[in-house]
């Protein structure tokens, strides 16, 4: 009886030394319980050897029992592994390794990333402002984590300069007024007293590009056109005033540029805007612009249907044309404002695909292919939506053979490589009058289509008070206006990747979406202008435009039902006959 109490004492007071160590160890706090309950064990323990030492036999001291010594091998076994245990948990929290054996590198940072996060000069903290609310729905908890496993993957390569924190825009209203937030999910960026926001969603594939523009020292300046009665940039309820900030709060400065005043284009321009023309440009700035782009530059176009500001020539170089037609969507209460369903797979619009944007009395854009062109479609409107060839109808519908069916593009991005063969060869010298491509509807031949420029548009363009001011009726697309829709949007450009120097262009057929209007808070419309610019003012060799999203490949076993027959026969019933009988037979040859 005496010696089980004994053993039982060695072991409790084992089991309290081990309590109060493990508790000690994982707190990181030697302080009152984990110390008491040790000493407690020690204390035990002690006694158990004092009295197995007094039971001692002279013949058969206690070290020599057989209990004692499988006891001993028991403790050291385990305290073995509790010390091989600790010491594999300080490896891989003082050195975590990571391997990444998925395909894609689904969870791993592209090199560019690295780079960037490797060359950070200064500290980048990224704001995710996202509600906190507990019974927020699975989808927004699962955007929440996801956001959080690609920050702390930024976080994990650089985690002295780079830092993030979720705020609760409701919470905090002050915080979220002062980075501009506008949208639930929206991110900003803030980099000495630089700020960059992000409404575009969190992915390697927007969040790389904007820490490498927002902690580029490099000055980018956007130039915006004046003089043609453009857009106001301020001072006007309905200005670019508010995409101007946005604009600047992102370290990029803005100037106007009046080229009929000062006659070139300063060597510090990075990208010139010209935004809503209503007056033609004269043909010595023509040429200016056309240089430019011949050099290199990059130009973002926002021109409205029915006015001809004379860029006919640029617009040829890239074999780009402009419907001049007013787009219609009867599927929005605004028949006039369609809206772009579809995004293009590409820096201005990526991560798009369910944010809303508008575009009031737009046109579309047709850009053909061309050697050393690269063009990507941004947004294309509904299938229901179609260009209007007469406005001037009581009732407005679409007319077969006469009016252009959606989808039509708005906006497109164009890289050309500015070694690339001239534009492509103009085919004038074609005398036919192709009458193949107008159907043959008797009212085409006096083209009617929207010349009447005053009265075209009615209540619709607000381009109306000055449209007398525009010199030729001629400016009406040229007469055999297509009515053939655009094909189904292909989501990623498939032409081969521009290599070398190349000049950027973004082309969109509307230049109200980028107003300040309170219908626009709501929507990625400003985004689409700030996100243009910020492309456009991109070194050509930067290498973080070369990112693109991982896809996740989905690989399936496709098997007959014989074979999954066979299988589920295999694994329920011939295996476990298998192990059966080979444990009989095994029975039965020891018996």
């Amino acid at each position: 009886m005496g010696s089980k109490v004994i053993n039982f004492l060695s072991w409790f007071s084992v089991a309290l030394m081990v309590a109060g160590f493990s508790a000690g160890f994982v707190s990181g706090q030697w302080f009152s319980l984990p110390l008491g309950v040790m000493l407690s064990g020690v204390v035990l323990l002690g006694i158990s050897l004092v009295w197995r030492w007094q039971r001692l036999s002279p013949s058969n001291p206690w070290w020599q029992w057989r209990s004692t010594q499988s006891g001993t091998n028991a403790l050291v076994a385990t305290l073995a592994v509790l010390v091989i245990l600790g010491l594999v948990n300080f490896i891989v929290v003082r050195y975590p390794y990571r391997a990444d054996f998925t395909e894609q590198k689904t969870y791993s940072l592209a090199p560019q990333t690295l780079n960037v996060l490797s060359a950070l000069p200064n500290p980048v903290e990224v704001l995710v402002f996202i509600g906190n609310d507990p019974s927020a729905s699975d989808s927004q908890s699962q955007i929440v984590l996801q956001n959080q496993l690609l920050l702390k993957e930024y976080q994990r390569q650089q985690p002295n300069k780079f830092k993030f924190r979720f705020i609760d825009p409701q919470a905090e209203p002050g915080l979220a007024r002062k980075h501009n937030i506008r949208n639930l999910g929206d991110i900003s960026l803030v980099y000495d007293q630089r700020m960059k926001l992000l409404s575009s969603g969190l992915s390697e594939v927007t969040l790389t590009p904007a820490i490498a523009l927002l902690t580029n020292e490099r000055k980018a300046t956007a130039y915006m056109i004046q003089g043609h009665n453009e857009v106001p940039l301020s001072g006007f309820t309905e200005s670019l005033a508010g995409a101007v900030n946005q604009l600047k709060m992102e370290g990029i400065t803005v100037e106007p540029l009046n080229l009929s005043l000062q006659q070139q284009i300063p060597d510090d321009a990075d990208v010139l805007v010209i935004a809503g023309p209503k007056l033609p440009l004269l043909e010595a700035e023509v040429t200016l612009i056309r240089d430019f782009l011949k050099k290199g530059g990059n130009l973002f176009l926002m021109l409205d249907p029915e006015v001809d500001v004379g860029l006919k020539p640029i617009l040829e170089a890239m074999s780009a044309k402009l419907d001049g037609r007013l787009i219609v969507d009867p599927k929005h209460a605004r028949l006039a404002w369609p809206a772009a369903l579809t995004y293009g797979e590409h820096p201005i619009t990526e991560s798009f695909s369910q944010k809303l944007s508008f575009f009031p009395f737009a046109q579309a854009v047709d850009v053909q292919e061309q050697p050393g062109q690269q063009v990507t479609p941004l947004l294309q409107t509904s299938e229901a939506s179609w260009a209007e060839t007469d406005l001037t109808g009581q009732q407005i519908q679409l007319d077969q053979g006469r009016d252009r069916k959606g989808p039509l593009t708005i906006g497109v991005a164009i890289k050309r490589s500015i070694s690339a063969p001239p534009p492509a060869p103009k085919e004038k010298p074609s005398p036919p009058p192709k009458p193949s491509l107008s159907p043959p509807s008797p009212n085409s031949s006096p083209s009617p289509t929207a010349s009447p420029t005053g009265e075209a548009v009615p209540s619709a363009s607000p381009t109306a008070p000055n449209s007398e001011s525009v010199p030729s009726p001629s400016l009406a697309p040229t007469p055999p206006l297509s009515t053939e829709s655009v094909p189904p949007p292909t989501g990623e450009s498939l032409q081969p990747e521009i290599q070398g120097e190349a000049a950027r262009v973004v082309i969109i057929g509307d230049s109200d979406f980028a107003k300040d209007d309170p219908y626009f808070e709501q929507t990625v419309n400003r985004d689409i202008f700030v996100n243009a610019v910020s492309w456009l003012i991109m070194d050509g060799d930067d290498p973080t435009l070369s990112i693109r999203p991982k896809r996740v490949i989905q690989r399936t076993l496709d098997i007959s039902d014989q074979m999954r027959m066979l299988l589920s026969v295999f694994g329920i019933v011939l295996l476990p006959l298998t192990a059966l009988a080979t444990a009989a037979a095994l029975w039965w040859q020891r018996r």
